[in-house]
């Protein structure tokens, strides 16, 4: 199994005169506690007032497990941060049901692409 994604960083996009969080879980396989683990470390900035509201979460290559949806969901919805706009990339649509809780309980709007390009357009739409 592949967990090349662990290494890649989160960060803050610069897009069309907005910016994006881009939460990378992308590419790190079936290896659920490194993702839960990444993730949860990435909350500490992402959840900072100066970041923004707009994220996409890449989940391309890797195996969305409901530990891992329910973590997702658990950590945006007990934040103390309301998201405007939420793109999953890569989810596959029997995964999406979990994720999308999100949006019942925080009133944030989800998404669900297949292309980063597309994403980030629809993010800050």
């Amino acid at each position: 199994m592949n967990s090349s994604g662990k290494n890649k960083m989160s960060f803050e996009l610069d897009f069309k005169g907005g910016k994006i969080w881009c939460e990378h879980l992308d590419s790190m396989g079936s290896h659920e506690d490194e993702v839960i683990e990444k993730f949860q470390k990435d909350s500490v900035t992402f959840f900072r007032p100066s970041i923004s509201s707009f994220m996409i979460i890449s989940l391309q290559n890797t195996v969305l497990t409901p530990k891992i949806a329910e973590c997702i969901s658990d950590t945006i919805i007990g934040g103390k941060k309301r998201f405007m706009r939420i793109s999953f990339h890569g989810v596959e649509y029997a995964n999406r049901k979990i994720l999308k809780k999100i949006k019942k309980q925080c009133n944030t709007i989800i998404g669900f692409h297949s292309d980063f390009e597309k994403a980030k357009k629809w993010v800050l739409d």
